[in-house]
């Protein structure tokens, strides 16, 4: 009965501190770097200067209110050309004053507004995916830094098996030492490669530390040697391209799109009405010499023609952009298409390769089987079951290698043609 009370409160104690222990994966660090690097705090900052240039642009359409204050001296007035009896007519001051208010009021402004409107939210656009831009890196050099934990933490697994076997190995060289059938330098050929095993383990757990700090200046949590990193599984790809540069190719064409309406609009005639209000000497009547209040209002219709001189060469302009923007595209597509052919050839190699280690592996444990019996029995020595052992533990590590290259690859393709 006690022995079941232990043995029910040791599991218990062994679920809790499973439990306990922190377990990650590639996806969430990802999501944790891209929401904790700094550049993501633009995008706020761009969608607040989006709204207030919109805003700005909307108020293109309310009144345009000047006021406007004038002191003026002139040498000559008008005057009546002749002198008509029983009447005297005071002529004008040569000084004269006016204050008073202009007021504009757009009616049909040739689409200026609306189009102004369409190029500040496309060039908002356009710096949210430049910056998604900048993310796809920090994707990628997660990917670098998360499959490096990997691969030195399987590499330390590997270690533990290979001092596993290399003191099986000493415990039957120390029985053997005992009965005098080997030489004691035999059995220090062991313990100095079991010293050679731990110094690689200490610069293992260094890498892996290192790779786990940098880990965490990304993603901003509390990390360590004991968090469970877990093992990616292999992907399904497709070759259909979702980068994000691709979407800013297509959003700075629509800029220039959007530029040349804004140059047809400049050139289109505008409507608006006015009026203007003041107070001042003379007012609109000049021929009462006093100060006055005076108005006027009406519609105006404006024709700009100027514009007409630069608008084949300033649209001209727009298209070789345009076609430049189009030869950029075309290379980066180049480009990417030249990347993806190499790493699906670095795919299919890696698989070959870890086939073939499967195979090596099985061949390398039989043989140090076999040379661990032959120890025991004095048919060999140490130092060629020594010789066994290291050539497994080399087929083993050249195995967690390609594995992790293979997922490394396959996640680098990934995040090529991904959004």
């Amino acid at each position: 009965m006690k022995f079941l009370k232990y043995f029910i409160s040791l599991a218990l104690l062994l679920h809790l501190s499973l439990s306990a222990q922190q377990t990650l994966t590639l996806e969430e660090c990802q999501l944790l770097a891209k929401e904790h690097y700094p550049l993501i705090k633009r995008n706020a900052m761009i969608e607040k200067t989006k709204a207030y240039t919109l805003e700005n642009a909307s108020k293109g359409w309310l009144p345009q209110i000047n006021v406007i204050g004038q002191a003026t001296y002139q040498n000559e007035v008008t005057q009546l050309p002749v002198n008509l009896p029983n009447l005297s007519v005071e002529p004008l001051s040569k000084d004269q004053y006016k204050v008073y208010a202009d007021l504009q009021q757009p009616i049909f402004d040739g689409g200026m507004i609306n189009n102004q409107k369409k190029l500040s939210k496309i060039q908002a656009e356009t710096e949210v995916q430049k910056n998604e831009v900048e993310l796809h890196q920090v994707e990628e050099r997660i990917n670098q830094i998360y499959f490096g934990i990997l691969q030195s933490q399987e590499q330390l697994q590997q270690t533990d098996v290979t001092r596993n076997d290399l003191e099986n190995g000493l415990q039957k060289a120390e029985a053997q030492l005992q009965y005098g059938t080997i030489l004691r330098s035999q059995v220090d050929v062991l313990k100095a490669q079991i010293i050679s095993l731990e110094q690689r383990q200490i610069e293992l757990q260094s890498v892996r530390a290192n790779y786990i700090a940098m880990l965490a200046a990304f993603i901003k949590k509390d990390i360590d040697e004991k968090t469970d990193f877990r093992k990616p599984e292999k992907l399904l790809l497709t070759t259909e391209n979702h980068r994000a540069e691709l979407k800013v190719f297509d959003l700075q064409q629509q800029t220039l799109e959007n530029q040349k309406s804004i140059i047809k609009s400049k050139n289109l005639p505008k409507l608006g009405a006015f009026f203007q209000g003041g107070y001042g000497k003379p007012g609109f009547n000049m021929l009462k010499n006093e100060f006055d209040v005076f108005s006027i209002g009406g519609i105006r219709l404006q024709i700009p023609i100027s514009g007409f001189y630069t608008k084949k060469n300033d649209l001209a302009l727009l298209d070789m952009q345009q076609q430049d923007l189009e030869i950029q595209k075309e290379n980066f597509l180049f480009n990417q298409n030249f990347s993806t052919i190499q790493n699906n050839g670095a795919l299919e190699k890696l698989q070959k390769l870890i086939d073939k280690d499967n195979e090596l592996i099985a061949l390398r444990q039989s043989i140090k089987k076999a040379s661990l019996a032959q120890l025991e029995n004095g048919v060999i020595n140490t130092s060629d079951y020594l010789r066994e052992v290291n050539a497994e533990e080399q087929a083993r590590i050249q195995k967690i290698l390609h594995e992790t290259q293979y997922l490394l690859t396959q996640y680098t393709l990934k995040a090529q043609l991904s959004q």
